[in-house]
Order: structure tokens, then sequence, then C-alpha cells
């Protein structure tokens, strides 16, 4: 009988169970969040270079993109070119200054984490132009990698453009071809 007694309590329990469960609410699902990462690698960091003003010569332009194209950034996980160059990407959002500030908003603008481009300044007085290129970190409001070089003319800056953006950071990938 003793049997008999822990069968009807058995069966008591998964009666209980069940009537528990069924409700007529409706229930729902709230998903849980992806599982944080540990690994600092698996963040993506985005490096987006912006192409060279067009208006400091075609040929000048030509070469200094090619290259900036081929620039391989060790932190970089993703690179893709700024659909505008530097100065253009600053006159649309408004903060025209060579500033960490502005070079920062400019990075948020494009959604990325670093930004590398070249610029030609030319001396209000006098002859000669100087070319820089320069490696920003968006987050930390800082220059990376930061080159400068004069030249007498836009002509002489077109020859040393290759060796300007090589020798600031490292001799591209063989992928990227010789010097034009």
């Amino acid at each position: 009988m003793a049997r008999a007694a822990s069968w009807w309590q058995v069966l008591g329990v998964l009666a209980a169970i069940t009537a528990g469960c069924a409700t007529t609410e409706t229930q729902t699902i709230v998903p849980l969040p992806p599982p944080a990462t540990t690994n600092a690698a698996a963040q993506a960091t985005r490096l987006a270079w912006l192409p060279f003003e067009p208006g400091a010569g075609r040929d000048l332009t030509r070469a200094t993109n090619e290259r900036l194209a081929h620039v391989v950034v060790d932190a970089a996980t993703e690179t893709t070119q700024a659909p505008v160059s530097m100065e253009m990407a600053q006159l649309a959002i408004e903060c025209i200054e060579h500033t960490p500030a502005c070079w920062s908003a400019v990075g948020h603008s494009l959604g990325a984490d670093l930004l590398l481009w070249a610029e030609l300044e030319r001396p209000a007085h006098g002859p000669g132009v100087t070319l820089r290129v320069a490696l920003f970190d968006v987050g930390a409001g800082t220059l990376v990698k930061n080159a400068t070089r004069p030249f007498p003319n836009a002509k002489a800056a077109r020859a040393g453009a290759v060796s300007l953006i090589d020798g600031t950071f490292g001799v591209p990938t063989a992928s990227a071809g010789p010097p034009p």
C-alpha cells in the first residue's frame, strides 16, 4: 500500500505543476545581450583615410591617394576610404580649425577610430609648399604620427610625396606595387 500512496503523490505533484504552468497571460521573451568579450582584439578598429584634396594638382593628388590607400596601420582591423578630403569633412561639420577637437569631430562623423590624411599647406607669402601626413586617434584625441616636409613647389612635392608617406608609415606591402 505504501507503493500506491507514493504513486498518487507523484500524480498529485505532476498535476499541481501542470496547473501552475497553464496560464492565459502572454509571455514576453526578452533576448539576452551577447556575452561581453574580454578580448580587445575582437573589437574592430576602423581606419578611415581621407583622400588628398584634388586642387593640389592631378599628379600629386593621384600619387598621394595611391599611397594613402596602401598604408597599413597595425592597430586597424578595417580600413575604408572616406568620401571627402579632410578639408571638405571639416567644412561639412563647420569645424575648420586644425585642432584635435575638430579632427575628433570629423572622426566621429565618419564613424572612424583612426584618421589618416595628407594636406598641402601653402605659405601666405613666398614660394614653396609643405606636405603634411597625419594619423590621428579619434578616441584619444591625439596625433599618433605626423610628418611634414617643405618643397620648393607642388611638382617637387609630387616627387617627394611617396617617400614622405612611406617614411612615416613604413614601406607598404608588396600588394601596393611600386611607387608611381
